[in-house]
Order: structure tokens, then C-alpha cells, then sequence
């Protein structure tokens, strides 16, 4: 187990490094120049250009920008802000409280509607119940969360006047005004990322479920439940869990969207934000931030292998 563990912490490191590279070059392939978004075209001479590109250090060769740059993330220093005028990483950290909230309670829904679907439709394969949650799954992949998020607005807060169309309220000011605010991003981020897991939960329990062992566990004479949640789940978690890591990691990613739908201000509005000002120390350390967590999750999860089954092997 201690071996695995070492490997995966080990693989995580350059795998990490690939992807904060790839965020800068990327970044850097954007079209227009921060300078100009800063300061405008007309009326501006080329000396306050040249002297802007210096204080943004983007006079020097991108090779030196990308050293400089890797350093910084190195210690943990993101750059400063060009509008904002203030650290990257206070600026993240601001915004992420909003952003995991919002991440954090769509996975608790969906990993609460997911299991017991998918548990009970591999149950029951070829019913009406698996039938009809096959076809809600496949919708629910298929649906843009963009469209989704405006019809649930259109549906709840204009037509109902039940919830809020959008906005946000801190924790500070009360439970119900934060929570109320986070009803409808939240259902609309965990239905499109149900959809997948209850297929994979599915598909994970059907397999496990024609094995050898599980039909002699019936043989024994062992209730359904116990075969199920003892021994099926158990050995179909493994994939199971790695679908739910992806599911964080895509709802890092899906939060953007939403944010902006719903006019949140965490980090997928910020970054947003960012790229329409070409502000690029808070767009290139949004998204590595937000890619170090997830990758960071994602080796949480392969580390939990070792406790589901410390047989595994990297």
C-alpha cells in the first residue's frame, strides 16, 4: 500500500508540471495585447506602452517569462493583479470559498440521487424504472448546463417566484439567504453530472453483479441487501469512485459556466472576467489554481483505492 501511494505522489508531480505549462503557452496564444486592453488604443503614445509591457514583464522573451513565471508558482506567488491591483492568490482565495460551495453541494446531490439510481436500476435491468432513469441519464448528459441553468431561472424565479434568479449572499449573512441563492446552480450543476454517474454506477454493478461469487453468495442464502451493499458495491466502488473525481474535476470546470449564468463571483467569473480584460496573471493562476485542485482530488481518490481494496497495484 505504501508503495502505491509513494508511485502515485510521485506520478502526480509531473503531471501537475505538464499542466501548468500547458495553461501558460495556452494562455499566451490568446489573441490581443493586455497593454492596449489596459490602456486603450487612441491617444496613447509608445512610451507609455513600452513602459506598461515592461511593469507587466512582457518585454522580455517568453522563454525568461516562463522560468520567471514557474518560479513564482513555485513559492506560491501568482503575480499581481493588473486590475485589481492586489495579489492573485488573495484574489483566488476570496473566490473560491463561493466556488467550492457551489461545487461541494452539487456533488453532494449528485452523488446522493446517483448511487441509490444507479444501485437499484442494475437491481432491476431491463424495468420500467431502469428504462425510464436510462433515458433522464442520457438527457442529462446531452442537455447544455448553460440552457439547463436558464430554463430552471425562466421556470423557478420568473414564472414560480419561488427562488431568487440569481445573485449570491455570503454565509455571514445568514444560512437561508446563502443557501437560497445556491439552490438553483447547484440542481442545475448536479443534474448534468448525475447523468454520468448513474451510468457508471450502473454499468459497475451489473458487472460485478454476474460474477461468480455474487451467485453463490445467493446460493448461501444471504439476504439482497447484503449481497448488494456488502459485497457488489464494495468491489464495484473502485470504479465507481474514480467517476466521482472526474465529476469533481468537471465541476470545477462546469462552475464557470453556471457562475456566469447566475451571476456568482467565484473564480469562473473571475477568470471570465480576467480573459475579457486580457488580465493575465489572474487568468493563468485561475485556472492552475483550479487544476491543482482537481488533480489534487484526483490523487485523493487514487489513494483511496488502497482502502477500498489493499490489493491494488498502480
Amino acid at each position: 500500500m505504501f508503495a502505491y501511494i509513494v508511485r502515485r505522489v510521485i506520478s502526480f508531480v509531473p503531471t501537475l508540471f505538464i499542466a501548468v505549462s500547458l495553461i501558460f503557452i495556452l494562455t499566451r496564444m490568446v489573441p490581443g495585447n493586455p497593454v492596449y486592453a489596459i490602456i486603450g488604443h487612441q491617444g496613447v503614445s509608445e512610451e507609455m506602452v513600452a513602459e506598461l509591457t515592461a511593469e507587466l514583464g512582457l518585454d522580455k522573451p517568453i522563454l525568461v517569462q516562463y522560468f520567471n513565471w514557474m518560479r513564482n508558482i513555485l513559492r506560491g506567488d501568482f503575480g499581481s493583479s493588473v486590475f485589481f491591483k492586489k495579489p492573485v492568490l488573495n484574489i483566488i482565495l476570496e473566490r473560491f470559498s463561493v466556488t467550492l460551495s457551489l461545487a461541494g453541494l452539487s456533488m453532494i446531490l449528485t452523488v446522493g440521487l446517483a448511487l441509490p439510481l444507479g444501485i437499484f436500476s442494475a437491481k432491476r435491468q431491463g424495468s420500467k424504472f431502469d428504462n425510464i432513469t436510462m433515458i433522464f441519464s442520457t438527457l442529462g448528459v446531452s442537455l447544455p448546463i448553460f440552457w439547463l441553468g436558464f430554463m430552471m431561472m425562466l421556470l423557478f424565479a420568473v414564472v414560480l417566484h419561488w427562488l431568487p434568479a440569481a445573485g449570491y449572499r455570503p454565509l455571514s449573512m445568514g444560512f437561508w439567504p446563502w443557501f437560497q441563492r445556491l439552490i438553483l446552480p447547484v440542481v442545475t450543476l448536479g443534474l448534468s453530472q448525475v447523468a454520468l454517474l448513474v451510468r457508471q454506477t450502473r454499468n459497475s454493478m451489473l458487472e460485478v453483479l454476474s460474477c461468480d461469487y455474487i451467485v453463490t453468495a445467493y446460493a448461501k442464502g444471504l439476504s439482497e441487501s447484503k449481497v448488494i451493499y456488502k459485497h457488489a458495491l464494495r468491489n464495484a466502488f473502485i470504479n465507481i469512485i474514480t467517476v466521482i473525481g472526474l465529476t469533481f474535476a468537471l465541476s470545477l470546470g462546469g462552475a464557470v459556466l453556471v457562475e456566469n449564468v447566475f451571476a456568482i463571483p467565484g473564480i469562473g467569473t473571475l477568470i471570465t472576467n480576467a480573459a475579457i480584460r486580457r488580465d493575465y496573471p489572474v487568468i493563468e493562476g485561475g485556472i492552475a489554481f483550479i487544476t491543482m485542485v482537481a488533480l489534487l482530488a484526483n490523487l485523493l481518490v487514487d489513494i483511496s483505492y488502497t482502502i477500498i481494496n489493499p490489493k491494488v497495484e498502480l
